[in-house]
């Protein structure tokens, strides 16, 4: 069996499909600088919105009103979905800023991009990744409230942004990887393995349940659907799964190829590492990349501990995602699907958590 066996095999060769190796020494090509003037009307944008009294969960961009910097985020947004699937964006003056300020261009700046959607069975619609001193161990827990190391994954959205307010006294740098390169690795290197990465493997919700739900979720790793080929991963969670007696117990087989594609994904030669600065903003397209985040010592002055505002966005315009999806993604209608949602769920967008 080879590359040629696999209907799927022309999208491992788009430009989603990228090596770390290669864009380490292209830092151009996945980063916007923010000029004078950007910065300038995004904080004109936010002040409107700030004395328009609205609550942060209703912006939108027709009330945080950009000129110049709007074909950028247009561009950026195609470049999620059609291109590299990542983007940074740099030199917001954070440090000038209140956390309510900072909030607001963040959020004004995603709705630019897509949709917010809640990232807790709370509503959150703005997330805050800091350490919380919850035990790493618990299976009810998130890791990005740890400081722990946490392992290449997706999230529950189309787009995953991340800004960064304060970073980690040492550590805490981010890590992306393309799934679609991981996948080409194993058909080119261990075709016997394929077969496994398409077949469902449970999921633990971490008690985040609907209602009439299971404790689980069940969904291939790898989904061909309609011409598009999707990635949805949580090794951490793939494991904690099998916890539950009626969940579906993982083959040798499926180990084995879980086990090969942590391995290449954890290749400096297939990664790309980078550490976000108070400022940065990182938006990533959950379908065709991966990110991790290593693990970090904080400061000991809470004032300075490490803390990242995290949006979860649904792009407009964007790929069908098979039926399954559902289980995890809720609604999958294009441009309102993803997030957490239970029925005691009241979207919201905390400045403090």
């Amino acid at each position: 069996m080879d590359q040629h066996d696999f209907d799927f095999f022309p999208k491992l060769c788009e430009p989603s499909a990228w090596r770390g190796e290669d864009l380490q020494k292209s830092e151009d090509l996945w980063t916007y600088h923010l000029t004078r003037a950007d910065v300038q009307e995004l904080e004109n944008a936010a002040s409107e919105f700030l004395l328009s009294g609205k609550p942060l969960g209703q912006i939108s961009s027709k009330d945080f009103v950009l000129n110049r910097l709007t074909k950028t985020l247009e561009d950026i947004q195609k470049q999620l979905r059609d291109g590299i699937g990542f983007r940074l964006i740099s030199g917001l003056p954070t440090s000038n800023y209140s956390a309510e300020f900072a909030a607001t261009i963040f959020c004004g700046i995603g709705s630019y991009i897509g949709r917010a959607r809640s990232q807790n069975a709370a509503g959150h619609l703005l997330g805050h990744v800091r350490d919380t001193g919850a035990d790493v161990k618990s299976t009810n827990v998130r890791v990005y409230q740890t400081n722990a190391r946490q392992s290449f994954h997706t999230d529950s959205t189309d787009v995953v942004g991340l800004l960064c307010l304060r970073e980690a006294k040492v550590g805490g740098d981010s890590m992306l990887a393309s799934s679609m390169t991981a996948l080409k690795e194993i058909v080119n290197h261990r075709p016997e393995l394929v077969e496994a990465l398409f077949e469902p493997v449970a999921y633990d919700r971490r008690g985040e349940v609907a209602e009439g739900q299971k404790p689980f979720l069940t969904i291939p790793v790898y989904n061909w659907y309609q011409g598009f080929l999707s990635c949805i991963y949580h090794r951490t969670y793939i494991n904690s799964a099998q916890r539950y007696e009626a969940a579906p117990k993982l083959t040798e087989r499926q180990s084995e190829a879980l086990n090969e594609l942590d391995r290449i994904l954890n290749d400096p030669l297939i990664h790309l590492k980078m550490r976000l600065k108070p400022g940065d903003m990182q938006f990533v397209y959950n379908h065709c990349m991966l990110h991790d985040r290593t693990e970090f010592e904080d400061w000991e002055d809470t004032k300075k501990k490490r803390h990242l505002l995290r949006l979860w966005l649904s792009l407009p315009e964007d790929r069908p995602l098979p039926p399954v999806y559902a289980q995890r993604y809720g609604d999958l209608t294009i441009g309102r699907r993803g997030g957490i949602i239970t029925e005691k769920t009241v979207l919201q967008a905390p400045i403090f958590d």
